[in-house]
């Protein structure tokens, strides 16, 4: 899982450059790409994330931003590129959450993000009525989590409803972090339809508003949308002077991190099927179709009549570090060398079976992670590989679901963190028995976020031909033979794991009070006070 060092040919004296962000549940990325979409310089910054109490996953707006900033004056220093060159910013960011500010465009309290789970029990009241999460699911093409901005904005009116009071406009990541680069307040299509978008019109609705239990007064809250690839403001000079960028650079409205990713792997493209095992188990299908199902989100895309129908769930990378953590792995090269010993291990040598959902589980709130068919010849490469496979039967569960609407072509294209594992990537083909390719980018949400602002700034023809000129994949990975067996097995056996835990899990939840066990309780009455 070795990283790649950015391009370093030269460059002629006329190029144009443009520069990708990238803003991650746990890290922010800038890459400067040249007017080929080659990576020039890329630099990181961890993206803070607080849990002061159980639930809760939050950050500093102000943090965040100084990350982003640090982040892009690395890239500029580092590239020597004039940065007058510089031709547009695109920005890309992870969506749900909720971002409050004022009409100045100061922060109004932390930034909540999706991780976070403190409106867990707004989200089950919700559940529990049929006919409002009827009309939240067809008109806004999704089911929200606890994360999503909806149930968020709930839990602050019970619990803080001052914040709400202060608050001139609810953001989505990416749309605060142009903020912070151009004073404008505003999002896109992609992050709007996380929240109170009808998909069907792509304008706000007070219909879904009001199916979330919210006034109708919120509406003031509701920014102006634009399409992804609209110049919607430029570089301010102040914030030129933290980020080497120069004042009056375009900056674009940017877009979902899901869409960016897509457009970097060269898979927003009607029929086409991207998986990416990071933050989130994200397995996305491009479509103009409008199917609703609860089991997936009708997301738009950078305009409104294309689509992503994703299925997704926190249950790659969360549940992937917990288990290194577990095994007393603390850095890549003990977690590499246990990938290897894992990878080393006969394919079809039965290992424990995993429910990846330390973090969150698409089957509700009260499903919890579990470790089973363990024996004492089991070694920590056992354990390893059987969360790899847990992990990998999440695509299974997600594309199961989608596939019973949705058509795509082959090979799948797979992305994040986890792909740059080969272990990982044979996985996912024996398990979804197909063919299976990663792109050839170690940043693909930057890479799609510049090739949006390139489109906008006149560098690029348009976003389709640039996938197809650009987005370089490695030879596909096949499915082996030995494999299909097995698989056919660990399948059937997680689904029948399930089945077996459903009734333990809701017991489990019904004997906790309303408001979750008593730990939670008080971690949330501290809050409060």
């Amino acid at each position: 899982m070795a990283e790649h060092g950015p391009h370093s040919a030269p460059h002629e004296s006329g190029s144009r450059f443009l520069l990708g962000i990238d803003v991650g549940q746990t890290a922010v990325k800038a890459v400067l790409h040249d007017d080929r979409l080659l990576p020039v310089a890329v630099a990181r910054r961890a993206s803070p994330v607080d849990r002061p109490v159980a639930r809760h996953a939050e950050r500093s707006q102000d943090a965040l931003w100084v990350a982003v900033a640090d982040a892009v004056s690395e890239v500029m220093a580092t590239s020597g590129v004039d940065p007058n060159l510089v031709a547009a910013v695109g920005i890309t960011g992870h969506g749900d959450g909720l971002h409050l500010v004022t009409a100045a465009g100061a922060p109004v309290g932390p930034a909540i993000t999706a991780m976070d789970s403190r409106a867990h029990v707004e989200a089950a009241e919700l559940a529990s009525d049929p006919d409002r999460l009827r009309v939240v699911l067809e008109r806004s093409g999704q089911l929200p989590t606890p994360g999503a901005a909806g149930n968020l904005l709930r839990w602050l009116l019970r619990h803080d409803p001052e914040r709400v009071a202060r608050a001139d406009a609810m953001l989505f990541c990416k749309d605060v972090v142009r903020l912070r680069l151009t004073g404008e307040i505003s999002t896109d299509y992609s992050d709007a339809c996380a929240s109170f978008l009808d998909v069907g019109t792509a304008t706000w609705s007070a219909e879904v508003l009001d199916a979330y239990g919210l006034p109708a007064e919120l509406l003031r809250l509701l920014p102006p949308i634009n399409p992804s690839g609209t110049i919607v403001g430029r570089v301010l000079p102040e914030a030129a002077a933290v980020t080497g960028l120069v004042a009056g650079t375009p900056v674009v409205s940017g877009l979902h991190d899901v869409q960016a990713s897509s457009i970097g792997m060269g898979a927003l493209v009607p029929g086409r099927l991207a998986l990416v095992a990071g933050s989130f188990s994200t397995n996305g299908v491009t479509t103009t179709q409008p199917d609703v199902d609860p089991r997936w989100q009708s997301r738009l895309s950078i305009t409104p009549d294309l689509r992503i129908a994703m299925s997704t769930s926190a249950t790659a990378s969360p549940s992937f570090d917990w288990t290194l953590r577990l095994l007393g792995v603390t850095d890549a090269t003990g977690r590499d060398a246990l990938i290897a010993e894992a990878a080393a291990l006969p394919p079809e040598e039965p290992v424990p079976l995993v429910l990846p959902f330390q973090s969150d589980s698409p089957l509700g709130a009260e499903a919890s992670a579990t470790l089973t068919g363990v024996r004492d010849w089991h070694t920590r490469a056992h354990v390893l590989r059987g969360a790899l496979e847990g992990i990998v039967l999440m695509h299974r569960w997600h594309t199961r679901a989608l596939g019973e609407r949705f058509r795509w072509d082959e090979p799948i294209v797979l992305g994040g963190g986890l792909a740059r594992s080969p272990l990982y990537v044979q996985l996912v083909a024996n398990a979804l028995r197909a063919p299976v390719t990663v792109v050839d980018s170690e940043e693909a949400g930057a890479l799609g976020a510049a090739i949006v602002a390139g489109v906008a700034a006149g560098l690029l023809p348009s976003v389709e031909q640039a996938q197809r000129d650009v987005v370089r994949h490695a030879p596909a990975v096949l499915p082996t033979d030995a494999s299909a067996a097995y698989w056919a097995g660990v399948g059937t056996a997680f689904d029948e794991l399930v089945e077996a835990l459903g009734p333990w899990w809701r017991r489990r939840a019904e004997e906790s009070s309303p408001d979750g066990p008593a730990s939670e309780r008080d971690d949330r009455a501290g809050v409060e006070r």
